[in-house]
């Protein structure tokens, strides 16, 4: 027979053979004692057990033989014939005489082998995994009980190789199975990994160790609690995303269960979970009988997330919300990235259209050397500007924009800039109203200037003028007081002098104020308040008589007003002669002059209230203190007293405020510094 027809199937033969040991030294027991049976049975001196590879026949066990070699080159061997002849017992009954076997080594040697009968150990694949034989030194026969003998005997043989084999794979898979573990446990003890199995149908929860530091509950916390217990502990929020993901994995739609979930800490505060597991162990009708899988405390993660979540929120919220234009470029290129719709707004293209361009379509020919300054800048010190440029619509037109921006990187390193953009076309349009408001304000002044000169020059005059008539009247008193010596006991004539002298002064004041004026400066001075009420209240004594009005000062003597005295006294003779001029005919007129202090706002309060006529303010208090506006009836009455009270109030610091009701009287506050600001 060619021993070609043995190899037809043998590369997947050969892979078969490979999974049974095929090292030397294992020649067990039983394999023996089949060897004996099987000379036994063929009435040999000896008998093999072997397995035959790809190039090589390994003995496994003999029966009548020791050998010192246990494997041969296949080519030589008698079983190789074996393998091939799957269905009979291959028999040589005289070697010598056989045309394959006359020249073989082993038959021509010493101890040869002369007789041969073997059968293909056949394995549950259907391959000739090796042989079981018989041999001896002599010619011999099988009869065919023989023969169906060691058939039977060959299955015996392969079934206790296949033992041989599946003992040794479950060693094998048993020490894979301790090794890997190890490994989990060094594995979820490392990362602080709780395991869990849950018997579904006996509703039973166990953990390993890890689990009481995860959660802070002792190991036999949950011993005899179910799901149940187990769920009361999640989060109110989250009981039902975690039901509905064990739903979807025991109905299939997931392979595992995932799910990440807040758990009350033995401390009571809540810690995050992320829990994966998957049943392993399925009843009747596809229902889930076991399932094992992890938790794993993630708070620290969730916080982070949390924490980059919100400032993400809130960096879009700025980003958006943001009043001024924002925009990310590319460094190369200067195409825009990211672009807020503040930016946009201007320019009258859209997001999509503008976010397809870059800032060199936006900046005019004109700021190309610019633009250049501020790289260098950006590559010096990492940033750039302020910097002011115009952008271009889309129309073509432009817009000025203020600009200053910083270099950054993404995560592939690749430069990127971040811009503030400001549109200042408000701004340059205020700055422009501005400058012509100011040169307007400029011509204004030097006008009000020169005519401030030609006014000091007529004030002058006539302060000079009247100091000459006021000086010839207290010269006439003066002479006519030495002819006529009785006129010094008579108090008109006392009154008259009184007047005269205050006439005097009021005219020597009016030629300081020009004086001041002329000079630049405001001569003011600490003025006593009560020695002002007081010489102003002498002044129209006459009046005060005869129009039968009385009044009281109640002025503490240490207050001081800080001011000029002449304005001062302007103010105070203006509000008692409005008192006097605006009586009310109905009822006894009295005028009440007080004055205190604000040490907060630092004035002095001066009141002057009469119960004279009154003022409709809701009718003319917007006009009341405008220039010759009168509001009732009088011989005397200008229209311009209570305008130049507010003026003189004003130019010493202070301001003024009125309350008044019809035919009940008039309150008139006026509020001045006490220090000098």
């Amino acid at each position: 027979m060619s021993t070609d027809i043995l190899f037809n199937h043998d590369p997947q033969r050969v892979k078969e053979v490979n999974r049974y040991d095929l090292s030397t030294n294992i020649d067990e027991e039983d394999l023996k004692f089949l060897s004996s049976m099987a000379a036994e049975i063929c009435k040999t001196q000896s008998a093999l057990v072997s397995l035959i590879a790809e190039d090589t026949q390994w003995i496994k066990a003999t029966h009548g033989m020791d050998l010192d070699v246990r494997q041969f080159p296949r080519e030589f061997t008698f079983c190789n014939y074996t393998i091939a002849n799957l269905e009979e017992v291959t028999i040589v009954e005289d070697a010598r005489k056989d045309e394959r076997f006359k020249d073989n080594v082993f038959v021509t040697g010493e101890n040869p082998v002369i007789f041969y009968s073997g059968v293909p150990l056949i394995n549950e694949r259907g391959f000739a995994v090796g042989t079981l034989c018989a041999i001896d030194s002599k010619p011999g026969k099988l009869s065919a009980l023989q023969q169906e003998r060691l058939k039977k005997l060959s299955n015996q043989v392969m079934k206790s190789l296949e033992l041989k084999r599946k003992t040794v794979e479950l060693e094998r898979l048993n020490d894979s199975l301790i090794q890997e573990r190890k490994k989990y446990q060094y594995v979820t003890k490392g990362t602080e990994t709780a395991t869990f199995e849950w018997s579904i149908k006996k509703d039973k929860l166990e953990f390993n160790n890890v689990w009481q530091k995860l959660s802070g509950y002792q190991q036999d916390y949950f011993k005899g609690k179910g799901i149940k217990f187990w769920k009361s502990l999640v989060h109110p929020d989250d009981v039902e995303t975690v039901q509905q993901r064990l739903n979807d994995h025991f109905n299939g739609d997931e392979k595992i269960f995932s799910c990440e979930f807040r758990f009350k800490h033995q401390t009571g505060k809540w810690i995050w979970i992320s829990s994966q597991g998957k049943v392993f162990t399925w009843g009747a009708r596809n229902r889930p009988i076991k399932m094992y899988g992890l938790h794993q405390d993630v708070t620290a993660k969730k916080d982070k997330e949390f924490e980059t979540l919100y400032r993400q929120n809130l960096l879009d919220a700025l980003y958006q919300l943001s009043p001024l234009g924002i925009a990310l470029n590319d460094y190369e290129t200067g195409n825009f990235l990211e672009v807020n719709s503040k930016l946009v707004a201007p320019t009258g293209y859209t997001k999509k259209e503008f976010i397809n361009l870059s800032y060199w379509d936006l900046t005019p020919e004109e700021y190309a050397n610019s633009e250049k300054e501020q790289i260098q800048q950006l590559d010096k010190v990492g940033f750039y500007g302020p910097y002011e440029k115009e952008y271009i619509k889309k129309d073509g037109t432009r817009y000025p924009v203020l600009l200053k921006g910083v270099l950054t990187y993404d995560a592939t390193g690749k430069k990127r800039i971040w811009s503030f953009v400001e549109d200042i076309s408000e701004r340059k349009h205020d700055e422009k109203i501005k400058e012509e408001r100011l040169a307007r304000i400029e011509n204004l002044f030097n006008i009000t200037e020169s005519q401030n000169e030609r006014l000091k020059n007529f004030a002058h005059i006539v302060s000079h003028n009247l100091r000459s008539h006021s000086s010839g009247i207290t010269l006439l008193l003066e002479f006519l007081l030495d002819s006529h010596k009785f006129l010094d006991e008579d108090e008109s004539f006392t009154h008259l002098k009184n007047a005269s002298r205050n006439l005097d002064t009021t005219i020597q004041d009016l030629n300081e104020i020009v004086e001041v004026n002329i000079s630049g400066q405001q001569n003011f001075q600490f003025v006593n308040l009560k020695t002002t009420v007081s010489r102003m209240i002498e002044s129209v004594y006459a009046q005060l008589e005869s129009e039968n009005v009385s009044i009281q000062a109640n002025i503490p003597e240490d207050i001081e007003i800080y001011g000029l005295r002449s304005y001062l006294e302007s103010i105070v003779i203006n509000f008692i002669t409005n008192g006097i001029k605006y009586k009310s005919s109905n009822r006894e007129s009295f005028i009440h002059i007080d004055a205190k202090k604000d040490h907060i706002a630092q004035t002095i309060n001066i009141t002057f209230e009469d119960n004279g006529l009154g003022i409709d303010l809701n009718l003319h208090g917007e006009r009341l203190f405008k220039m010759y506006k009168t509001f009732h009836d009088h011989k005397d009455a200008r229209g311009i007293g209570l305008f130049l009270t507010k003026t003189q109030v004003e130019t010493m610091n202070g301001k003024i405020e009125v309350e008044s009701k019809v035919d009940v009287g008039t309150k008139f506050i006026v509020k001045l510094p006490y220090e000098k600001n």
